[in-house]
């Protein structure tokens, strides 16, 4: 399924539009099924987009009671370390929203070795999700096309008997956690968001097919997909 592409002038008009889709997709779900889940991502347009949430007037649309948070990849770092997602989450968006704590599903990476981390996790989200999909799964996107940690030539991208996997990124030395792709494509919603002038080299060769078999362009959302995207990401 091809991405419905939301161009703004730049950053900050990004994450505003991102925000209006955030709380409209979060009511919607709410008055649906009286629950949202959403998978959120690391990165620097992600945190502005949680910034953002914690503001007037969209902190107060969403009922946060009923929100439940995941997260789509996750460093096997303790959650108070600087590479943690869930601490840049913790730190932009949960400590300033009246989000129950039990409602925080954070990956359990100080809980010894990756793949036990990642058999954990989706058990914690097939006990949360009641075999529902998640309403809305956030991403980022990596210069070289990564997204979540599925990264390029990893054993993680033909994972399809789980909800979540474990893999070693070697070029930055460490092991993640990551949603697979069944479990992505199977979101009612998938945003990935691409901000700034580095990847528009990126986003020329996505979209231009100079190149295939990128892990973003392995994505095959079933239901609604959206690339939310500033003028600089786009200019190629």
């Amino acid at each position: 399924m091809k991405a419905e592409q939301r161009i703004s002038a730049d950053a900050p008009s990004l994450i505003k539009a991102a925000a209006e889709h955030f709380v409209t997709t979060a009511r919607a779900a709410i008055a649906k099924r009286g629950v949202f889940h959403v998978a959120l991502a690391g990165g620097s347009t992600p945190k502005g987009l949680y910034q953002k949430l914690t503001t007037s007037p969209y902190v107060e649309q969403i009922d946060w009671s009923r929100v439940h948070l995941f997260f789509g990849d996750e460093r096997c770092v303790l959650p108070t370390h600087e590479d943690s997602n869930f601490k840049m989450a913790r730190e932009a968006m949960i400590d300033h929203i009246a989000i129950p704590q039990e409602n925080v599903h954070r990956m359990p990476t100080e809980n010894g070795v990756a793949p036990d981390v990642a058999i954990e996790y989706a058990r914690t989200m097939k006990d949360v999700l009641q075999d529902e999909p998640l309403d809305l799964v956030l991403l980022g996107i990596g210069p070289d096309g990564h997204i979540a940690s599925l990264f390029p030539d990893s054993d993680a991208l033909s994972v399809t008997d789980t909800m979540t996997t474990s893999l070693y990124v070697e070029k930055f030395e460490s092991w993640r956690v990551t949603m697979t792709y069944p479990t992505i494509n199977a979101a009612r919603q998938v945003i990935v968001f691409i901000a700034g002038e580095a990847k528009a080299a990126i986003v020329k060769d996505i979209t231009t097919e100079a190149v295939s078999g990128l892990p973003v362009q392995r994505l095959a959302p079933k239901n609604e997909y959206y690339w939310y995207m500033d003028a600089a990401a786009a200019g190629q």
